[in-house]
């Protein structure tokens, strides 16, 4: 190929305008150069420049825009007017950025209300030993229930919500005594609620105040036949000191057992253990201390 223009059927663009035609040596390059930028972007995802990797592949994706926008949309050559229309979006873009970036940033914390995230929530007790069912608790577990558990379970808490089609496998049947992972009892479904079920659509609450997943908890228990009391066993082994009235200030550190595997995946990776974990392998010690260490890593 080679530049030429075509003169026929000016129309409105009046004389001397035409078709530009891309020479093939343009085209190769510019391929050329867009594999270079792509590699580089997939490189990003193997290197960990902090913020760095957000800056850089933003760059490379704007250099990216601009080739194919330029060269192949033939931009670089096309009227001046259609350059400013696509120029200009980007300037009021720039402005929209502006103009609310100063807002999001220097507004303060609404969302959180100075609450961590990655942390589970810690609330002023408002029940003395929420371990034990009270119709008070069990119409608080009621309430967080409607909020928190109705799109996938319904409001009776058959498994019937607008959400449940889509899961698999089914949510779980509140009303029915069968099919119970980790059990029906209070502190077995406290259990649930703290660490979710693999392979379901079942997610962790720990972000939520323990003394609230004991309240879902006993009303979850009440939907079903033969509501089943917990042992002092079960409760020891829930976390509960029953000598006290309240679950105190602060709960053991835990994370999703989804999250869990796959930490230890990268750790028997790196160590070069996978396959091959035995009990009191060397390469072994320490790696509790390993993994809690990085349990609420917000880089996870």
């Amino acid at each position: 190929m080679s530049n030429s223009h075509d003169n026929h059927g000016h129309g409105s663009h009046g004389e001397g305008h035409g078709h530009y035609i891309i020479p093939d040596a343009t085209i190769y390059k510019t391929l050329g150069a867009l594999l270079v930028l792509t590699g580089i972007t997939v490189g990003l995802s193997f290197v960990h420049l902090g913020t760095w990797n957000f800056v850089v592949g933003m760059l490379v994706a704007a250099m990216k825009a601009y080739l194919v926008a330029s060269i192949f949309m033939n931009l670089s050559h096309d009227d001046k007017s259609n350059s400013v229309i696509f120029v200009s979006g980007f300037f009021f873009l720039a402005i929209f950025i502006g103009l609310t970036a100063p807002d999001f940033l220097f507004r303060g914390d609404i969302f959180t209300e100075g609450k961590q995230i990655m942390l589970p929530v810690k609330g002023v007790s408002q029940f003395k030993r929420p371990w034990e069912p009270t119709p008070e608790i069990v119409a608080h577990g009621k309430a967080i229930f409607m909020q928190q558990c109705v799109s996938c379970h319904g409001p009776e808490g058959k498994g019937d919500g607008p959400a449940a089609a889509a899961l698999v496998p089914h949510p779980r049947n509140f009303t029915s005594a069968d099919g119970w992972g980790n059990g029906r009892k209070p502190s077995q479904i406290f259990k649930t609620l703290k660490e979710g079920r693999p392979g379901t659509g079942m997610a962790s609450f720990a972000t939520i105040p323990a003394e609230d997943r004991w309240t879902l908890a006993h009303y979850v228990a009440s939907l079903g036949p033969n509501v089943l009391k917990d042992t002092p066993e079960d409760l020891k082994a829930a976390g509960v000191d029953t000598s006290k009235d309240t679950l105190g200030d602060t709960e053991a550190p835990s994370i999703p057992i989804t999250a869990a595997m796959k930490i230890l995946d990268a750790e028997t990776a790196k160590d070069g253990l996978k396959g091959n974990i035995k009990p009191g392998h060397d390469d072994l010690e320490g790696y509790g201390e390993r993994v809690e260490a990085r349990t609420f890593n917000p880089n996870l």
